[in-house]
């Protein structure tokens, strides 16, 4: 036997070295711009960015023109012949529509066939920043894989740089490329760039159906591969979409990428240049340029496969393997769980029946960490709204440790309330057959997440067996043995966390989430953790209270609005032509005293249906405002006819004051049918926010010569509709001086902007 403490140190050596391993930041070292010329360096790309990166540039306003015009003279440069599609892009599913410049160069192969891999990004921002991450950063890593490529040697395959356009607005050039630019019939595959943020991983989060192959070529083909099948199969069950949505629709194989590192930064002005983290861009680069070699000398014929698993397990070690292995892993779970439930038997007399109470312990303990989650966000948001100061609480990472401080604690004293009723191994064992339905539920409905259970639960069994539960010190031998068997638990789980807390935050959704997921790996821990819980006893639950309590304290004390982490808010000004009346709005959840000097000191809050679509998950703070007389837009019935019970009208649009974007809204009527510039809006039935007896759409740059719209109507009643147009910016109130914004305050998404609605009858 040795020491205790020794076998112990052993253990924690194990375990933090595993820990460091697994949290440690993928994003590769950025490559200096004296780098040979076939490789990605982002020092390079960075060039590019901060060109493109200077200014917001929605599309619809000058800057975007501006940097339309660097993209075209830039890829003129390397030696390929851009073409600027002008189109109406039309995505239904958003109810959107626009005028839209994509551009496209083809990097020619050698093969002569017209099979070619598309690499994709978006050159347009959103209105309240420059877009550096979101998605400069995807541009510049397409322009520095085409110098790259240029100079190495040539490929098999063409590959076509589609840089998109309107995607901020509803995927608007994506779109159009894929309905009407006659090299979208030559795309096989496409990989598209994306952000959500300015720093972390270029992982690979989502795919197309048969990728084993695509998996494969992308394991081999990125020198830091990163992603998971997990994070797919997530995204499948969510309602966002980007470009690659329009590619897969089209039958094109995809991957696509983004990184989502400090999300504060998303659609704000610190999504900026010299914000954005050089590794991101550099790993962005890397799989941009590997992918294009790898899939240029590839049969993009032969790309289907049965589905794959795969993830990051630390450093730059990515494993695969087919789905195909997924219920055998299940059921290999389930044969060694009863092994060990009958070993078990026999070797502690564990019985069946504390095993099965053990199992439902374990599910109430679940449920009771799931509450502590939802009710310590709850009551810190409370708190900040009312009593401490206001601060960002979506990525405070000294609250979400404070928490996880709460959840040890609790869940070191349901272990010491139960240990007396339920022997150690029976409450792992009990654990176990939790897990083992787990590992059921997400082989049939998650199948791409299973491994997060499979591989740690079997670790856990062999454990049981091997070396867990042994009264007495623990021998040297079975430190050893235990520390290696800890390994896939903490290098997968701790990712897991991690990975949550970046994507989630400290949120609605992530606080129960990070609670859940942090009670499964006190679980899957608990047989190389039991003896030490039962040495610290009662001072474990002390000890991790008094942190949550110090944590929050600090916590409390540090989050606030400050020009380091600016307040985001939308401020309107909202203009109701028909009736000369007008508010200023804000989506503040706190008045502050920028925002009181619009809104006064006790404004109303409320939706504004006039304004916003009622499905806005957002209530506005709202005071009435000075009306300025700025020019409504304008509907012209310029033709109409009927056909039997259907009506349909020929509507000429448009916006006197050239605003950015234009709402067609039709309000007490059911519109059969709707097309703009001759191109089908879609049955507004299929609409995501299909609401009965409305519909509508936006229109993102409208021309200066307006738009014309054809609907389809019930025939027996009149027409009423409702024009809004938004354009950046608040108006010049006559008389009265409004002071800038602050520095610890920041537009968000489409910026401080002007509204004006007017309505219409045919």
């Amino acid at each position: 036997m040795a020491k205790p403490l020794s076998s112990w140190v052993l253990f924690l050596i194990v375990g933090l070295g595993a820990g460091w391993f697994a949290l440690r930041e993928g994003t590769p070292t950025a490559v200096p711009a004296r780098s040979p010329e076939d490789v990605f360096s982002a020092d390079r790309a960075l060039v590019y960015l901060e060109a493109l990166a200077t200014a917001p540039h929605p599309l619809g306003s000058p800057e975007h023109d501006r940097v339309r015009d660097y993209l075209v003279s830039q890829l003129a440069g390397f030696g390929v012949a851009p073409e600027i599609q002008r189109a109406t892009g039309v995505t239904p599913r958003y109810e959107v529509a626009g005028t839209v410049e994509n551009i496209v160069a083809r990097l020619e192969g050698t093969s002569g066939a017209r099979d070619a891999v598309a690499l994709v990004a978006h050159y347009d921002s959103v209105a309240a920043g420059p877009g550096a991450g979101d998605d400069g950063a995807g541009v510049a890593a397409l322009l520095e894989t085409l110098r790259a490529l240029r100079a190495g040697p040539g490929l098999a395959n063409d590959i076509l740089f589609v840089i998109t356009d309107g995607e901020e607005d509803g995927l608007l050039g994506a779109s159009a490329f894929v309905a009407e630019n006659p090299a979208a019939q030559d795309v096989r595959v496409a990989v598209n760039f994306e952000a959500r943020g300015n720093a972390g991983e270029s992982q690979m989060f989502e795919t197309s159906a048969g990728n084993g192959r695509l998996v494969e070529i992308f394991a081999q083909a990125a020198p830091h591969a990163s992603g998971s099948s997990l994070t797919y199969e997530i995204y499948k069950h969510m309602p966002n979409d980007t470009d690659m949505t329009v590619f897969k629709k089209s039958g094109a194989a995809g991957l696509n990428f983004a990184f989502i590192g400090h999300w504060e930064a998303y659609h704000t002005p610190l999504d900026s240049p010299e914000r954005l983290d050089r590794g991101s861009l550099q790993q962005h680069g890397e799989n941009a340029l590997g992918l294009a070699r790898a899939l240029g000398n590839t049969d993009l014929r032969e790309l289907k496969d049965r589905d794959a698993v795969y993830f990051r397990v630390s450093g730059n070690f990515f494993a695969h393997y087919s789905s195909r292995f997924i219920w055998p892993l299940a059921i290999l779970c389930g044969v060694v769980l009863f092994g060990v439930i009958s070993y078990a038997s026999g070797a502690w007399q564990t019985s069946l029946w504390s095993i099965f109470v053990s199992f439902f312990l374990h599910i109430l303990i679940l449920l009771v960490l799931l509450l502590i989650g939802v009710g310590f966000f709850l009551g810190v948001r409370w708190l900040h709204l009312h009593v401490l100061p206001e601060g960002g609480l979506d990525q405070n990472a000294f609250y979400v440790f404070a928490l996880f401080a709460l959840l040890l604690a609790v869940d070191a004293l349901f272990y010491r309330l139960f240990r007396k009723s339920v022997a150690p191994p029976a409450f792992f064992l009990g654990g176990a057959a939790l897990l083992f339905a787990l590992v059921l539920v997400t082989s049939k409905w998650l199948a791409g997440g299973s491994y997060t259970l499979v591989w740690p639960l079997l670790a856990g069994l062999l454990a049981t067996a091997l070396a867990a539960f042994r009264p007495g010190h623990l021998s040297f031998l079975s430190a050893v043995i235990l520390s290696v068997l800890s390994l896939p638990t903490l290098l997968l789980f701790l990712p897991l966390l991690e990975g949550f807390y970046t994507a989630l935050g400290f949120s609605t959704i992530g606080a129960p989430l990070l609670s859940v997921t942090s009670g499964l790996l006190f679980l899957l821990l608990f047989p190389f953790l039991e003896m030490l819980l039962e040495a610290a006893g009662k001072s474990l639950s002390i000890v991790a209270l008094a942190a949550a309590l110090v944590l929050s304290i600090i916590a409390a004390k540090a989050t606030r609005y400050s020009p380091a982490h600016p307040k985001p808010s939308l401020l309107c000004y909202a203009l109701d032509a028909d009736t000369g009346k007008a508010l200023w709005t804000s989506s503040t959840n706190r008045l502050d005293s920028w925002t009181a000097e619009y809104l006064g000191s006790s404004p109303s809050r409320g939706k504004l249906p006039d304004f916003v679509p009622d499905w806005y998950p957002f209530d506005f703070l709202q005071h009435e405002a000075p009306a300025v007389a700025l020019p409504p837009p304008l509907a012209e019935l310029f033709g109409e006819h009927t056909d039997g019970a259907t009506r349909t009208l020929l509507l000429h649009i448009s916006t006197p004051r050239h605003a950015r974007t234009l709402h067609v809204g039709f309000s007490e009527t059911e519109v059969s049918g709707a097309s703009v510039n001759g191109h089908d809006l879609g049955k507004p039935s299929e609409a995501r926010w299909r609401q009965p007896g409305h519909w509508g759409f936006d229109y993102a740059n409208p021309p200066a010569e307006g738009i014309a719209v054809e609907i389809r109507v019930p025939a027996a009643a009149p027409v009423k509709i409702v024009l809004v147009d938004r354009s950046s910016g608040l108006p010049t109130i006559p008389g009265a001086s409004f002071p800038p914004r602050p520095h610890d305050a920041m537009p968000i998404h489409s910026g401080d902007q002007t509204m004006v609605r007017r309505s219409f009858v045919f």
